[in-house]
């Protein structure tokens, strides 16, 4: 069974070689000769031999790592939509399901509303999230300008 970090880095690796496919052909669309156009574009080619490789290699390495039971969903609850916009997928009270179309403004404005209402809604409970927070350096005390520190 792979490790976290061996699955971290082949998701890493995946979305790097795919980053230098799509340089190599926004690259190739703005060369200046027959011969470099033909040379990006195969170098496009080979990292998209190497994603599609790596990528068969991820899977296996999620599907060996998952019980038996859990299974891929065909959707993505949250999903960003190319016009800047997000798909949020929900059901409503009566398991009816539904699209919320957000802006992204909107759509991070309720992701930090929903993770600040859990926050709360956990230290209310007992459960302090203290521990699994980064250090926040203190800041000096607020002084307005001509005031004696």
């Amino acid at each position: 069974m792979p490790t976290d970090t061996a699955v971290i880095a082949l998701a890493n690796e995946v979305c790097a070689q795919f980053a230098r496919a799509e340089v190599a052909r926004a690259l190739a669309e703005h060369s200046t000769s027959h011969a470099e156009h033909a040379t990006l574009t195969e170098r496009a080619a080979r990292f998209d031999a190497l994603v599609d490789e790596r990528w068969r290699e991820l899977v296996k390495a999620i599907r060996a790592g998952l019980p038996r039971a859990v299974h891929v969903e065909r959707f993505m609850p949250v999903r960003p939509l190319t016009n800047g916009h997000v798909e949020l997928h929900v059901h409503d009270t009566s398991d009816r399901r539904l699209v919320v179309l957000l802006t992204g403004a909107q759509a991070l404005a309720v992701g930090a509303h929903l993770t600040a209402n859990g926050a709360v809604s956990l230290d209310r409970i007992g459960q302090k999230l203290d521990p699994g927070l980064p250090y926040v350096k203190a800041a000096p005390p607020f002084a307005p300008p001509g005031a004696a520190a």
